[in-house]
């Protein structure tokens, strides 16, 4: 037996610390019925929670209240998350409540019903405030767990579809106590990021529990509010979160949402063919107008004068058709032109891919350099690889003068 005698203080502190140094203890999430309510009028909240046998003393300070999207009251089903610790005055054990939501299933109805209405009367969901996704985006930000299945298969689908698109990943818990905020912030920082064009905001299927951190209010707002156009692949097909109505697009599964969230490269060079073969077209169709009504002036002319006057008729209307044509083939060569040119520069991008397999780009100006021969001494040449460009100046070329050797 201890011969020293503790005080009362000596044992409440120590059961306190031993309450606040458990890791189970101060990271819990409880679910329990609300008995005994009470509204301080400070703005705590003071209730128990209880099941079928036992009950437990639970506070919620006023800092956290304003967090809440639904109304705690007795006989409400909450999942309540926070930590349990030692009120030492009374040597009371209790919860600390820092985040609830409803639980029962009649609670949870209730709660979205009232927060639905609530943003949709502020327009918030409003069709006419969507914005457009950017169908060929230099970077797009993914709001997600970094682990599972979800990041994978939307990279999958951009690897596949438009591989020039750089995904920066901003990983979030997506469910329990941490998640809003963590949401919140990840939106700010692509915000300010200043050159990503498309978010998606995912996460795998789950309860209407697990996905609650997408109807909270805050998530929501942050979502209206932002930007750039946001893509909501929360759960799966049947589920529906506030977040998809505030996005700009909703997609079924996360997948869908890599899709929607650009064009193909396919898709894009048979673009280009088309409009090539159109201007192409419209061109010749003009050409040969152009051509009808020349005709029909010199037949005009041919029944109205003749002598020295027509032939020298003739002669300005010969000079005014070629200048037509050479006009006409010059601005047709200069759609041709550019049509290659992005032609190009979509091969050029599409090829960027390969850099994080090892290989690299030479580039002299904005030409690509596939031949010793196009380079001299003192030439600035940019070696491009995967994580950024090299630029350094040729002082020595060893150039190599035997035919290249086509082998079939």
């Amino acid at each position: 037996m201890n011969d020293v005698a503790l005080t009362v203080s000596d044992v409440n502190s120590y059961i306190k610390t031993l309450l606040d140094s458990d890791e189970v203890m101060q990271n819990i999430c409880m679910v329990g019925e609300v008995s005994n309510f009470k509204c301080h009028t400070s703005g705590h909240l003071y209730f128990s929670l209880k099941d079928d046998k036992c009950s437990i003393k639970a506070v919620m300070f006023a800092s956290s209240t304003r967090k809440l999207n639904f109304e705690i009251k007795n006989g409400a089903k909450i999942f309540a998350y926070g930590y349990v610790s030692c009120y030492e005055i009374t040597g009371q054990y209790q919860v600390y409540v820092c985040y609830a939501t409803p639980a029962g299933k009649g609670e949870i109805d209730e709660a979205l019903r009232k927060l639905y209405e609530k943003l949709s009367s502020e327009g918030i969901f409003d069709e006419s405030k969507k914005k457009k996704v950017c169908k060929y985006p230099k970077k797009i930000g993914v709001i997600s767990s970094k682990t599972g299945a979800v990041i994978h298969d939307i990279s999958s689908v951009l690897k596949r579809r438009f591989p020039i698109a750089q995904i920066v990943l901003c990983s979030v818990n997506v469910q329990g106590i941490k998640a809003p905020l963590q949401i919140v912030k990840a939106i700010d920082y692509l915000q300010n990021c200043g050159d990503v064009n498309t978010i998606i905001i995912a996460r795998g299927g789950g309860s209407t529990e697990d996905l609650w951190a997408f109807n909270d209010e805050s998530v929501v707002r942050k979502i209206y509010k932002c930007d750039i156009p946001v893509i909501s692949a929360v759960g799966h097909d049947v589920d529906y979160t506030l977040c998809d109505y505030a996005s700009d697009v909703r997609a079924s599964t996360p997948s869908v949402a890599a899709e929607l969230s650009s064009d193909s490269v396919e898709n894009i060079l048979n673009l280009t063919s088309f409009y090539k073969e159109k201007i192409y077209n419209i061109i010749c169709n003009k050409l040969e107008k152009i051509n009808l009504r020349i005709n029909s002036f010199k037949e005009i002319l041919k029944s109205k004068t003749g002598g020295k006057k027509l032939q020298d008729i003739y002669l300005k209307v010969n000079i005014l058709r070629e200048n037509i044509i050479l006009n006409a083939n010059k601005n047709l060569n200069t759609y041709f032109n550019r049509i290659q040119n992005l032609k190009n520069q979509v091969y050029f991008l599409d090829k960027r891919f390969a850099l994080r397999y090892g290989y690299s780009i030479s580039v002299l100006g904005d030409k690509i350099i596939s031949n010793v021969n196009d380079l001299k001494n003192e030439d600035t040449l940019t070696l491009i690889l995967s994580n950024g460009e090299i630029e350094f100046k040729i002082s020595n070329i060893v150039r190599k003068n035997n035919e290249e050797k086509n082998i079939h």
